[in-house]
């Protein structure tokens, strides 16, 4: 099994960089082309490569890692609803069937379980099972696991572990949110001090190095600082933030 995990990982690997090549030679093309110098077009199209590469090898995980996330932020209040709809004795299935109709992320892996089941003659546990190996996070797979173990208890009770792992998410949450809280103040200064105090100080600068230390900025070079420069460097921290942001508090 492990030898199997790792001949898929080098085959994914390999596909990556049979297409990061690809993307480099239309690059070397292009640039050779443009530039009339196809050995310049081929040194920058071999640095094209690795950003390539890193890009089409991590953005998938990326992405994983992101809806992982999602699911992870809605499904405490799923488990909470079917805890109680298994203390009024609604059969397990029902309750997974219910909770695959919410709006949420939580919502769409519940209810490829319950098509498991239903549809495909797979027991629960295998159902919840793929359901943990789908997810990347500690604590989905955590909750998966308690839910098998509620569906084999099956009896008056089962559902307190299942509350018990929805509150422990739940306060989890709350803890990074407030640790959030504090790193936004500073996240807030630094967006204000790239957008307002940096262009004004640039500005400044422009106007005292070209009347005392003879730097002289072309007008096309100024508006290409100011116009395109500035707005890229505030987008780059507004992505940084957004990245640092919880999943949970960004929403879907």
């Amino acid at each position: 099994m492990k030898f199997n995990s790792i001949t898929k990982i080098d085959t994914k690997t390999r596909n990556y960089a049979r297409q990061a090549i690809v993307f480099s030679i239309a690059c070397w093309l292009a640039l050779g082309l443009y530039l009339n110098n196809m050995l310049l077009g081929a040194t920058l199209a071999i640095a094209c490569f690795f950003p390539a590469f890193a890009a089409l090898h991590y953005y998938p995980k990326m992405k994983r890692k992101q809806y992982a996330g999602l699911v992870e932020a809605s499904i405490p209040f799923t488990l909470m609803n079917i805890a109680i709809e298994l203390e009024l004795g609604v059969p397990f299935l029902k309750t997974i069937e219910h909770a695959s109709k919410a709006s949420n992320c939580s919502a769409i892996e519940f209810n490829i379980v319950a098509k498991e089941v239903k549809e495909q003659g797979a027991s629960m546990q295998d159902a919840l099972r793929h359901f943990s190996e789908r997810i990347e996070s500690r604590l989905v797979k955590r909750a998966a696991i308690q839910l098998a173990a509620a569906f084999e208890q099956g009896s008056k009770g089962s559902e307190e572990p299942v509350k018990k792992i929805a509150l422990e998410i739940l306060t989890r949450q709350k803890v990074e949110s407030k640790l959030f809280s504090g790193k936004l103040v500073v996240l807030s200064l630094l967006f204000i001090a790239v957008s307002a105090i940096v262009p004004a100080l640039f500005q400044s600068f422009s106007i005292v190095g070209s009347a005392i230390l003879h730097m002289n900025f072309t007008a096309s070079q100024l508006f290409l600082i100011i116009a395109v420069g500035f707005p890229i460097l505030d987008l780059a921290v507004l992505f940084y933030i957004k990245g640092k942001t919880p999943v949970f508090l960004r929403g879907q």
